[in-house]
């Protein structure tokens, strides 16, 4: 999505791990906001139905006495809300800290989280993902993630004969393509999910080195970048209303598996795609320019429903779920 980010601005949903940077000559506090506005005008998925004019004047009178392009940042953040989306923000990266833990306090403390996983009773391995952010310095963070998505599931695969779980109940957002890469044998045949805009929808789907929406195709063009003996076991998914954004993504690319069934509560509805374009300043506009769609090319509207819905903990309903799929194998 490292800096404080909420779910809600998170910078990389459904986008490489950098920002786009469509016009570095922006400099002066006004060059700058005619920028982002056009930014927001071009690629904003809601651009056909709002008044650009008046959030033109609007966003100008608000930025009006901006001596810096940082005394801008408020009258953007104004703009960005009246897009009329949830999802879209302004982001401003904080200088990465370059200290190091005193000596005997056992390494950094802000790194970040990475994924964990476990083998339950019942030949089952467990999953759980956590949120992931790859801007703003920190873009290695993504490939780490990865790999340690990919060690995990080739650990416990062999003890993973009757199913996995997938926990995306903490998984508040960031960059899906980790996630996806990492997840890849359990993902079945692509397309795995689709970003929806004006300019038509992008598949999710294996390419020949990764899964992206950046193929063109709308049928795999490559194979899993690693095989599992227990890759096409059943996957229960379990999501929330912590699940935002990028972990709502993953939850989509899991439905439609076969022998997948979603367990837990209604998602924090952030189904839309968010693209990033850096600032001259720095400043990370993100956008909302596309809504999302099953592989099936269902549309999605607000928030993710499981089809099994559980008051309290969903884990031990998709236990007994995984279980009874594995009778008699």
């Amino acid at each position: 999505m490292a800096p404080t980010v909420s779910a809600r601005t998170d910078p990389a949903v459904g986008q490489a791990e950098a920002p786009e940077d469509p016009s570095p000559g922006d400099g002066t506090p006004e060059a700058y906001v005619e920028r982002a506005l056009d930014i927001l005008q071009q690629y904003h998925m809601n651009r056909q139905d709002i008044d650009w004019d008046a959030v033109r004047r609007a966003t100008k009178v608000l930025s009006a006495h901006a001596g810096t392009t940082g005394e801008t940042h408020a009258a953007l953040r104004a703009a960005v809300v009246a897009m009329g989306d949830n999802h879209g923000y302004l982001f401003i990266p904080q200088p990465r800290q370059q200290a190091r833990a005193p000596s005997g306090e056992g390494g950094n403390a802000a790194a970040p989280a990475m994924p964990e996983g476990e083998p339950l009773d019942g030949d089952i391995g467990y999953l759980m993902l956590p949120p992931l952010m790859t801007v703003g310095g920190n873009e290695d963070v993504g490939e780490q993630y990865r790999e340690r998505l990919v060690g995990i599931l080739q650990n416990l695969d062999s003890s993973a004969k009757c199913g996995w779980v997938v926990d995306l109940r903490q998984n508040g957002g960031g960059n899906m393509w980790p996630m996806l890469n990492g997840l890849d044998p359990l993902l079945g045949p692509g397309p795995f999910g689709y970003f929806v805009g004006v300019e038509g929808r992008a598949a999710w789907v294996r390419g020949e080195t990764e899964i992206s929406s950046g193929t063109g195709s709308e049928i795999d063009t490559g194979e899993p970048q690693y095989a599992l003996a227990n890759g096409d076991a059943p996957v229960a998914i379990l999501f929330g209303p912590r699940t935002s954004s990028t972990g709502e993504m993953v939850a989509i690319a899991l439905t439609g598996r076969e022998h997948s069934r979603s367990f837990g509560a209604k998602s924090a509805n952030y189904t839309t795609a968010v693209r990033p374009f850096e600032l001259s300043d720095g400043a990370i506009l993100g956008v909302t320019s596309s809504k999302v769609a099953y592989r099936d090319g269902t549309m999605i509207e607000g928030a993710l429903v499981p089809e099994v819905a559980v008051d309290g903990d969903a884990l031990e309903p998709a236990l007994a779920w995984l279980g009874s799929e594995c009778t008699g194998n």
